[in-house]
């Protein structure tokens, strides 16, 4: 004989429950709601830590890089002034520098000078070698035409020293972002902002160079290193 499902649920003492019914509906709201802000406050403490690690390398990236040229150009300067080329009956052999001192120092420096580790060597002995151990060379501030409000440190440089001490060559830029130049000569126990060897008829012995850069930061550093002139006498 067939009992129906009321039968059964006497027959057992109670009601007949659905198998889907045993503690098997899922997550509550709530349970819900906490994983999501336990999830979220990790995925904060990540982020948070992934963006200072980015922060430091971007940081010590910018301060190396910015450094680094700072120290090539300080070194390229340095380097044409310890090597001054002078000839005191010559006048086309010059060393001119001076400030215009308006809102910026705004320096220019202007000299010959040499360079003991080119090799001037031609592979057609018949022809001439257009290089040479003895040039011109001008530092100067020219204006940035990407930025505007700052320069770039440009060197001129002529293969030969002519009638135009001032001009002639190409121009390469050495240095961005610099907001002055400032060259100072020593003279009689103290530095003054200008000399023409025209007048002085001999070289200082030691340039001051004061250079005024913005960093990767947007903040302005200033460099200042002295140069100790040796002159090379023909």
């Amino acid at each position: 004989m067939k009992r129906g499902i009321a039968d059964i649920g006497a027959a057992t003492n109670g009601p007949a429950r659905n198998p889907a019914s045993r503690g098997w509906d899922g997550f509550s709201l709530i349970e819900v709601i906490v994983a999501t802000a336990v999830s979220s406050v990790i995925l904060l403490i990540v982020y948070s830590a992934h963006r200072s690690i980015m922060t430091s390398i971007f940081d010590l990236t910018g301060v190396a890089e910015f450094h680094e040229n700072i120290s090539l150009a300080v070194q390229r300067m340095d380097r044409d002034l310890s090597y001054a080329y002078a000839q005191k009956f010559n006048e086309r052999v010059c060393f001119i520098g001076e400030n215009r001192m308006g809102q910026t120092a705004d320096g220019r420096l202007d000299f010959v000078t040499t360079d003991f580790s080119r090799e001037s060597i031609s592979l057609n002995p018949k022809k001439q070698n257009p290089a040479s151990d003895i040039y011109e060379v001008g530092y100067r501030l020219r204006p940035d035409r990407e930025v505007p409000g700052v320069f770039q440190l440009v060197r001129r440089h002529d293969l030969h020293y002519d009638d135009d001490p001032l001009g002639g060559g190409t121009e390469d830029a050495m240095l961005d972002n610099v907001t002055d130049l400032k060259f100072e000569f020593w003279l009689r126990n103290e530095w003054t902002d200008k000399w023409d060897s025209r007048e002085a008829k001999k070289l200082p012995q030691a340039v001051r160079t004061t250079l005024r850069v913005k960093n990767y930061r947007g903040t302005v550093e200033d460099f200042v290193f002295v140069s100790y002139v040796n002159p090379v006498n023909e």
